[in-house]
């Protein structure tokens, strides 16, 4: 039997392989443990962002009413905010939808009282940081999101993938974790506010990962 040199031994040892560079590629994209920042420093990253907005209406030229965010803490606590915005002068009265209205339940003379939009913006790209941001309606949240930042913005992650890269392990899924967190979503209901729909997400994605 060839035997090892300890400097080959070393190298061996200090190269990754396959399932490990899956694991950290895994951590990686959902913001959990550590990494460094633009400036290579070490960060603790924060793990997922989940995220909810509500909106003038469906269409194309729609413009965000509402966002929620919120996220798992240590001690399995979830902390979740929102903040009404106040329209930007360019976003078109017209396509406020009477029907949306009805179903979020906020009328358009509370947006004259909400956030100003800049702040609000702030105040998402700050939350957002070393996080993952997360949707289960990423086609629409992404629109709102780069509408309110007016520019695009940080990339938001489908949640049934994020809930099936982070129960499986090598390609293989572990059934118990995302049966209690897509039992957990089944169980609360969507109430159309962006604090409560985005903690829906959240509660789901704690009684996956579970005690």
């Amino acid at each position: 039997m060839q035997k090892r040199t300890p400097d080959a031994l070393e190298d061996r040892l200090s190269r990754p392989g396959p399932a490990e560079r899956e694991h950290f590629a895994k951590l990686r994209a959902l913001c959990l443990g550590a990494g460094l920042d633009e400036n290579g420093n070490l960060v603790q990253l924060r793990g997922p962002l989940f995220l909810d907005f509500e909106a003038s209406s469906l269409s194309s030229a729609s413009w965000p009413i509402e966002v929620g965010i919120s996220r798992l803490l240590e001690g399995r606590r979830i902390v979740t905010q929102s903040k009404l915005i106040k329209p930007r002068a360019s976003w078109p009265e017209d396509d406020w939808d009477p029907k949306s209205e009805e179903v979020h339940g906020i009328k358009r003379s509370e947006l004259n009282e909400g956030e100003d939009p800049d702040a609000v913006s702030r105040w998402i790209l700050n939350e957002a940081k070393h996080s993952a941001l997360v949707s289960d309606a990423p086609e629409y949240d992404q629109k709102w999101l780069d509408r309110l930042l007016g520019q695009p913005g940080p990339q938001i992650a489908y949640f049934d993938e994020i809930l099936w890269d982070a129960f499986s392990e090598e390609g293989v899924v572990s059934p118990g974790r995302l049966h209690r967190a897509y039992k957990n979503m089944r169980n609360r209901k969507v109430t159309h506010r962006a604090g409560a729909d985005a903690a829906n997400l959240c509660c789901a994605w704690r009684a996956g990962i579970g005690k």
